[in-house]
């Protein structure tokens, strides 16, 4: 095991107790080895993107730029790359995000892009409790919705907001549902992306996982969940491949909240220590639960349940 920052180290108890819920990973070493091949990755994909890009699939997978819909992906891969092959293809996109990185996106996209980016790509605020209504007037102007189905920010007014747990994996997770009811409303096609982990000779390429026209499901009163349910279990197949490629791992227990049987853990495999500004804590990674034990307490612990 390596020496790790009090920072990192928290960072990585909460990411044991999210893939083992949904891997069923009791391993610590396995569960340190993915969740350092997880950080990496992040890093990696962050740092990198081109602007070779090919669409793996059928032209029909992808939306008529003259008929605008809702694009949704994950935070998989390099994920990145969607908008900018979206872009390159001509497309005009709107893209719902957290007003807290509403400046850095456009950052990063404006270096990324050049002069005349705005014209392609618009943030709205995610927060906005009027963004159905700004969301159906750009789509009346020309732009396709981007939204990434694993953000951290709910996408629609109150009485949406409420998260539904659906089955993933080994457990089950609690996911938005507000981006796929606009969508509804708004009776339009739906195609979901993935951008593959590794790239071909600099060439990054685009799929599609899932592709749906709300028309199909128009009398269908719980369409949001059980689309939800069905981009899920399309989107395991690919995840498992390259678990490491999917960011949200490192921070599911603020946003999708794990959870899975309590048969499948055991009282050995529950249990990790760490410490966060000068407090000793025991954490219960089935519950997400930290408890303040004494320094002494604190290393007579370490040597029974340290790795």
């Amino acid at each position: 095991m390596q020496t790790y920052a009090e920072k990192d180290w928290m960072e990585f108890v909460f990411f044991a107790a999210n893939v083992q819920h949904l891997l069923g990973i009791n391993s610590f070493n396995i569960q340190e080895q993915l969740y350092l091949q997880t950080c990496n990755y992040a890093v990696k994909q962050a740092d990198v993107i081109g602007n070779k890009f090919r669409f793996q699939g059928h032209k029909m997978e992808l939306l008529s730029m003259a008929e605008p819909g809702f694009i949704l992906s994950f935070h998989f891969g390099q994920y990145r790359a969607i908008p900018a092959f979206l872009i390159q293809q001509g497309y005009k996109l709107c893209i719902p995000v957290s007003r807290e990185v509403i400046a850095k996106q456009e950052q990063y996209y404006s270096e990324l892009m050049g002069e005349g980016w705005g014209s392609k790509l618009l943030f709205l605020e995610a927060e906005d409790p009027h963004l159905f209504f700004k969301i159906r007037r750009q789509m009346g102007l020309g732009f396709h919705v981007l939204c990434y189905l694993d953000g951290a920010v709910s996408a629609v007014a109150d009485e949406q907001r409420k998260l539904v747990k659906i089955p993933f994996l080994n457990g089950t997770i609690s996911v938005q549902q507000g981006i796929i009811k606009m969508a509804y409303l708004l009776k339009t096609k739906i195609s979901v992306l993935i951008a593959d982990p590794h790239s071909d000779n600099g060439v990054v390429a685009i799929r599609c996982l899932d592709f749906c026209d709300t028309n199909w499901y128009m009398y269908h009163q719980d369409f949001a969940e059980y689309y939800l349910m069905q981009i899920y279990l399309n989107f395991e197949d690919v995840l498992l491949q390259d678990p490491q490629a999917w960011e949200p791992w490192l921070y599911l227990h603020r946003t999708m909240r794990p959870d899975s049987e309590q048969d499948q853990w055991n009282s050995r495999s529950r249990l990790i220590l760490f410490k966060n500004n000068g407090r000793y804590l025991l954490f219960d990674k089935f519950a997400y639960l930290s408890y303040p034990i004494s320094c002494k307490d604190f290393d007579r612990l370490n040597q029974l349940i340290c790795v």
